[in-house]
Order: C-alpha cells, then structure tokens, then sequence
C-alpha cells in the first residue's frame, strides 16, 4: 500500500524550500556553497487528497482561467461602483449617464491587457509575478478608458475623477479576488491543468511535493517518470508516497491518457539524461517547462533570449535599478515615519506594562550584521529577563533535546528566557519588533529584507554571506512569511538568498501583504 504523501498547503506560495535546497545559490561573485538537503517534515492535520482533472485538455484550459475571469470583471466591477458611490455620497460627484459604457470599455481593455499579460489562465504563475501583472492591467485598463474618452468624445471631470479612483480600488480587489478565487477552486477536481514530472531525481520529487501543496498555482502533479524502469527507483518513488508513471517512453502514451498539458524536466539528482530523448517523447505536450541549471539563478525576473541561435538565459538584477532602491528607500522614511507617529501611544503603553512586570529597561539592543557587512544596534522590546544568557547556558546544559533544536533553528519554541504575559505576547504578536521602526528611519533597516542575523550567526551563511550583505536587512522578510520559527536555520538562509537574488518591489508589496496575515493569524510565532 503506497503511504500518504504529505500534502498539507504550504504558508505561502512564492518559494519552496525542498525546491531551491536542490540548487547551489547563485552568489554574484562566484562563490557557491555545498548542497544541504533538508525533509519538511508534515504535522498530523488533514490531509487533501491529489486528484487529476479529467476533463479534456482545452477543457481544462476553459475550466482553469473562468473562475479568475469572473473574478477579475466582478472585482472591477465592485472597484467602479465603490468608487462612484463615495464620490456620490461625499458630494464631490453626480451620477454620470455614460457609467455603464465606460465600465464595459474598462473591463474589454482589462481582459485585452490580461490576456497579453498571460493572466489567462495564469497556470503555474508566480503569485509575485501574478500581484505586478494584474496591476498593471488594470491601471491600463482605466489609462486606456482615459485617453479613448479625450480621444473618441469628451471626458468629464466626473468620468476623470471616477477613474482614478476606481484604479487604485482594482490595483488592491482585483489581486485580492483572484488570491480568493485560486484557493476556493484549487480544492475542487475540475481546476488546474494535469502535469507529468520527468526525472525521478530529488529535483523531481521536490517539484511534484511543491505543486501537490501548492495547488493554488493550477498546476496539477500526476506523477514522475524517469529514464530505464528499475525496481530501485520505482521503490524508492514508492517509498515517498509519490506516483511513479514509469519510463519516459510512456510519456506520449500517459499524454493521451491523462490529457496532461504540462510537462516538467527536472533533471537535478538524476545520474543519467539525455536531453534529446526527452524533448522528443515530451514535444506533443502544449507546455514543457525546463529547469536548466542545478544553480539558483533569479527565477522572477529572469527569461530566455536567442543568442546566436542557441538559447541564453537573461538574468536581471533588480538591485542595480538605482531609482527602484532610492523608491525602496523612500518608502522605508514614509511608512516608518507614520506607523511611529501612529503607533506612538501603544508603544508607551507596551513600556509602561513591561516596567510594571519586569524591572529593568524597555528597550533591548543588540548588535547585528547589516549592508555591507556594518554592524548597528537593532531595537526591540526587552521580552527577556535580565540574566538571558545564563538562564538558557543553564536550561541547554540540562536538556539536550533542547539544545539540539537550538543548534538547527537558533529559537526554543518553549524559551525559558521569556518574560510570563506580555512578554510572550509581543514575541507571538511580534510587536516586539515595533522599535526596530526607529532603525529603518535611521537606514540601518528596511521594512523588508534578510533577518538581521548576529555577529555569531554570520559562518552560518557561509559563502552566500556576500548575497545578506547586499542589501538592509529587514522587520520582515520572506522568512517571516513562509514558516518563520518552523523552518531552519539553513532554510532561512536559502530563504534570504532567493530574496536577495529575486529582489523588486514587487517582490516586497507581496511579502508586506502577507506580513499582515502572518501577524494576524500568527503563523509561525512562539
């Protein structure tokens, strides 16, 4: 009988680390640190069941992107008359008799601008990628109702005024409502396109583990196949819970079969491939999908170019962008000036009870690595006794399972050093860290980067410290996003090194609006 496979939904759907901890990190200076494979290991909730849409494959295309047109036109829709209706309602605007045409020339310019975008069906997108892409169409959208209004008729300040506001509404609902729409119908059997995955190798396996997770991305794993059908791989495929398809000679013959569409080489970990045996049984599968290198290249941002008739593969580093960093920036000074200045009176408010509970300061500083390896004084609340350092030399002393799971995650889930009510509460809340706002006024920090990691933490990164140092480190991160206190140390590390290397703003808005789900619900927090 064939175990269950771990198939519990991932915390977030940007990055897995079973996927990348098969890649050396790309370091732009050369360096490349050894390979680390670590299991995530699944707790004991409910598990979902992969199950592979039987529909026809243009059928699952149809299936796959009408739930996110739907949910596209409802939420411009909702944008328009939110819109409208405020602008009523505070006097500014009357009703305009040509709402109905503009809405429709909106929402035909939007599926236009999406379609070319390739939100449509948006199958395997990048949710990063996915957050710019419907941003920008419908800015587009509304840009494009502008200039035909200038253009085709006359545009009054009324139609101007409902626009603009109406396009920032759909740059926030549309992304929203399709995030909604994905996690509804990933749970259904009729969405999501069927996928094959060749190579039985940890690549491979750790790619059908990612998407049998994450299957808000619309991809649909059935299986992997691999080269000559040995007992040993199809045991050892078995032995994972994963479906092993058989030889890749079959690929034609499960095409048909399974009316997959997508095809995924991952030749990492295999000991023998040959390409041209591949690409031949797997070229009748509308979308193939190749991952070329056992290096971490930028995946967001990066795309193939022809060069000299063979195919390049163009990388973009977004960090020599200097207008996006002085943007970055410039938002860092903004937001943590307002969130002080807002945040004023709960942070006397934590003070006065962290004195009344615990005598001694409020504040705690401790030095941290930053830019270019300079070293500052992060701010935090003081959630420890004053002894911290004896009492958890004292507490690791006399439990060695404890010390063990400080030496993998440099954090007890169970910390002795913690102060009892408040202080656990601002550690879960993580409102602890509402002083190191000061340190991103000051330059230190940005609101979003790498964890700032202590002087003693730097061999931990190991030849990959060049990429942490590249950039501020941050209150919150991809780290925090994606399992924080449940993931390890070296996957944080990894976690940081795709960040640095996958760097944009957009990258950032993401993580700053997960950041608010992962404080609310807690996720990851001790």
């Amino acid at each position: 009988m064939m175990p269950q496979l771990d198939t519990n939904p991932l915390p977030v759907g940007v990055v897995c680390t079973d996927t990348i901890e098969q890649l050396n990190p790309f370091v732009p200076s050369g360096a490349v640190t050894d390979q680390r494979r670590t299991e995530r290991t699944g707790n004991n909730s409910k598990r979902r069941r992969i199950t592979r849409n039987k529909a026809t494959g243009t059928l699952q295309v149809l299936l796959t992107l009408t739930p996110l047109f739907i949910a596209d036109i409802a939420a411009l829709t909702f944008s328009i008359l939110a819109a409208t209706l405020s602008l009523v309602l505070l006097g500014l605007i009357g009703l305009h008799p040509g709402l109905l045409l503009n809405s429709i020339c909106v929402m035909t310019f939007y599926v236009a601008c999406a379609a070319i975008y390739g939100l449509y069906p948006g199958t395997g997108m990048s949710p990063v990628l996915e957050l710019r892409q419907c941003v920008l169409a419908s800015m587009a959208a509304f840009a494009f109702a502008i200039v035909a209004n200038l253009v085709l008729a006359t545009l009054s300040v009324t139609e101007l005024a409902i626009f603009l506001m109406a396009s920032a509404l759909a740059s926030l609902i549309v992304p929203l409502a399709r995030l909604t729409t994905r996690r509804l119908c990933s749970t259904t059997s009729w969405w999501g396109e069927n996928a094959i995955i060749i190579g039985s190798g940890p690549q491979g396996r750790a790619i059908y583990r990612y998407y049998s997770r994450a299957p808000q991305r619309g991809l649909r794993p059935l299986g992997v196949v691999d080269f000559a059908k040995t007992a040993s791989s199809q045991d050892s495929l078995e032995l994972t819970g994963i479906p092993y398809l058989g030889s890749v000679q079959r690929l034609e013959r499960l095409r048909r079969k399974t009316q997959a569409r997508w095809s995924i080489v991952a030749p990492g970990g295999c000991q023998t491939i040959d390409m041209n045996e591949v690409l031949s049984h797997a070229g009748n599968f509308s979308n193939v999908l190749i991952l070329p290198s056992q290096m971490q290249l930028p995946s967001l941002w990066s795309g193939s170019r022809e060069c000299a008739g063979a195919m390049g593969i163009h990388l973009k580093d977004h960090l020599h962008n200097h207008p996006a960093r002085a943007i970055k920036r410039f938002v860092d000074i903004c937001l943590s000036g307002f969130a002080l200045t807002i945040l004023s009176p709960f942070i006397l408010a934590f003070v006065l009870l962290l004195k009344l509970r615990d005598p001694g300061p409020a504040f705690y500083g401790q030095t941290r690595v930053g830019k270019d390896g300079k070293l500052f004084k992060a701010w935090k609340f003081r959630t420890m006794v004053i002894n911290a350092d004896q009492v958890l030399e004292d507490y690791l002393e006399n439990d060695p399972d404890m010390r063990q799971e400080w030496i993998e995650y440099q954090k007890l889930q169970n910390d002795p050093r913690v102060i009892s009510g408040i202080g656990s509460f601002l550690r879960k809340s993580s409102l602890d860290e509402l002083p190191q706002l000061w340190n991103v006024m000051k330059g230190d920090m940005s609101l979003v980067g790498p964890r700032p990691c202590m002087t003693s933490q730097t061999s931990l990164y190991g030849s990959v410290l060049p990429l942490y140092q590249r950039v501020r480190p941050g209150i919150t991160g991809l780290w925090q996003v994606s399992g924080r206190n449940k993931t390890t140390y070296d996957q944080r590390v990894r976690f940081d090194s795709y960040y640095v290397t996958n760097w944009s703003p957009w990258l950032d808005i993401y993580i700053l609006i997960h950041t608010i789900k992962t404080i609310v619900l807690r996720e990851g927090a001790y």
